[in-house]
C-alpha cells in the first residue's frame, strides 16, 4: 500500500473546513428545538382548548340546573291553580216575601197604621222605612206596588222648626229625586202609590214599605 497517500486521505479528515462542510447549516437565530419540545408543547396546546371547553360547558350546565327549579315550580302553580275549584262570587239573597232590587230587599206589607208603627215595625224586622235614592228606583216601587194596594209609607216626612222634607237618616229631598203633591201640615208624612207621591197625615192607616239590606250566601 501507498503509505503517502493513505496519509493525505487521513490529513483530509482531519481537516476543519471539511468537518465543517459535512454538517447541514442554519440560519443565524434559528431555534434548535428538540423534537420532545416541541410534542410537549402541542399536547399543552391541546389540554388548553380541552380546559376551555370543559368551562363552558360546565357554565352552560349550571344555567341551566338553575333554571331547571324555578320552571318546575311554575309548572306546579299552574297545575295547582288549573286543579283549584273556581270560586263563584258570593251571592246576595233576599228572605221570603221580599222583593231583591239592586243591593236592597224591599217588603211590602200587609198591615195597615200609622206611620210611626209602620217605622217600628221594619225595626223589629231589621229594617227601615224605604229610602228612594234615584229616579230609576223611584220608578220600580211605583210598579211593584200595582196591585198590592192603594198607598205604602215610605222613610220621609215633614219637620218643623225648619219645614223640610227629610228622610229617616237626616238627609234633605232632593227634588231630583221626586215631587210630592198634596197639602203640607206639620205632620205630614210621605206616602207612594203606583202613579205619585203624597203628603198624608201621619197618624193615617196604610202600609208601608220596608226595606234592608240582602244577605251574602
Amino acid at each position: 500500500m501507498d503509505t503517502s497517500r493513505v496519509y493525505l486521505n487521513f490529513k483530509a479528515f482531519r481537516t476543519p473546513g471539511a468537518q465543517r462542510a459535512s454538517l447541514p447549516s442554519l440560519p443565524p437565530g434559528a431555534c434548535r428545538c428538540p423534537h420532545s419540545h416541541r410534542l410537549t408543547l402541542k399536547l399543552s396546546c391541546a389540554g388548553l382548548i380541552l380546559l376551555v371547553l370543559t368551562l363552558i360547558g360546565l357554565s352552560v350546565l349550571v344555567r341551566v340546573l338553575i333554571q331547571k327549579p324555578s320552571i318546575e315550580k311554575c309548572r306546579v302553580y299552574n297545575q295547582e291553580n288549573m286543579a283549584k275549584p273556581t270560586e263563584s262570587p258570593a251571592k246576595l239573597k233576599c228572605p221570603k216575601d221580599w222583593l231583591p232590587h239592586r243591593d236592597k230587599c224591599l217588603h211590602f206589607s200587609q198591615d195597615s197604621n200609622m206611620w210611626k208603627e209602620g217605622l217600628v215595625h221594619c225595626t223589629t224586622k231589621g229594617a227601615t222605612l224605604l229610602l228612594i235614592q234615584d229616579q230609576e228606583e223611584l220608578r220600580f216601587v211605583k210598579d211593584s206596588a200595582k196591585g198590592k194596594g192603594n198607598s205604602f209609607w215610605i222613610g220621609l216626612n215633614y219637620t218643623l222648626p225648619d219645614k223640610t222634607w227629610r228622610w229617616i237618616n237626616g238627609s234633605t229631598l232632593s227634588s231630583d229625586v221626586l215631587q210630592i203633591t198634596g197639602k203640607t201640615t206639620k205632620d205630614s208624612c210621605a206616602s207612594i202609590s203606583n202613579t205619585k207621591v203624597f203628603s198624608e197625615s201621619c197618624v193615617s192607616d196604610i202600609k208601608w214599605i220596608c226595606q234592608k239590606e240582602p244577605k251574602r250566601v
